[in-house]
């Protein structure tokens, strides 16, 4: 959405191929996979805490041992921050810069609307794409901006908790770290449903997905519609009426 709307959105399908777009979606698997699997595979997150760790396994009550995760104060610091709140500070800037661009590129089409500038048959259709490109990507924009707003809501519990534990000495409760687990679930629960009833293009293309192509489903681009038109003379020169 940031590049669509801020940067260059008259080639933003040009510039966002299919290659470029596998790239950021591995990189999405290969970014946990150092800061989660990774460490936690080694025992990273339990240096200097293995004997905490390892009096907290048995319980004498009930003379049994139990699976604990913990992590030391720098993988819960550099955990955090890169999967959390580096990506929070990053979309909250990017979403201003939407917004801030959206509602200048709408105070110039009130303007030129008020001024009623004319347009010939040239200009008024790519202007008309432009428009219902901008609003199109603006709507968009508002759809993932209430999505992250849910992830915030949903995972900020989770990583702030996370970081606070180590400094206070492993005392936050154990029912609510699983509470706050479970909120961040719920957000991956969420996220088909906001996408499917908050945007339109979402849902077609859900609809594509599960129906196999269905080519019902798919909507003409404007880039294809035709305006009528009709030929006529005029002083021996031939001209096209739109």
């Amino acid at each position: 959405r940031y590049y669509a709307i801020c940067c260059q959105p008259l080639v933003y399908r040009n510039k966002m191929t299919p290659l470029r777009i596998t790239v950021m979606l591995g990189g999405c698997w290969v970014i946990p996979t150092f800061i989660s699997f990774l460490p936690i595979m080694q025992g990273w997150n339990s240096i200097g805490i293995i004997d905490l760790i390892q009096q907290r396994q048995f319980n004498k009550a009930s003379n049994s041992t139990y699976c604990i995760f913990m992590v030391n104060k720098p993988y819960a610091i550099t955990c955090s921050v890169v999967a959390f709140y580096i990506p929070f500070f990053l979309m909250v800037l990017a979403y201003y810069r939407i917004y801030v661009t959206a509602r200048e590129h709408a105070r110039q089409i009130r303007v030129l609307q008020r001024a009623g500038a004319p347009t010939d048959g040239r200009q008024h259709h790519p202007d008309q794409h432009s428009t219902h490109r901008m609003k199109t990507e603006t709507k968009a924009a508002k759809t993932l901006c209430i999505i992250m707003g849910c992830f915030c809501l949903c995972w900020a519990p989770f990583f702030i908790t996370n970081i606070v534990d180590p400094f206070v000495n492993y005392t936050v409760p154990g029912k609510l770290w699983t509470a706050f687990l479970w909120l961040g679930y719920i957000n991956s629960g969420l996220n088909p449903f906001l996408y499917a009833f908050l945007n339109k293009s979402f849902r077609r293309a859900f609809l594509i997905i599960l129906c196999c192509g269905d080519e019902r489903y798919r909507r003409p681009s404007i880039l294809g519609q035709t305006v009528p038109c009709s030929t006529t003379t005029i002083n021996g020169s031939t001209h096209v009426l739109r």
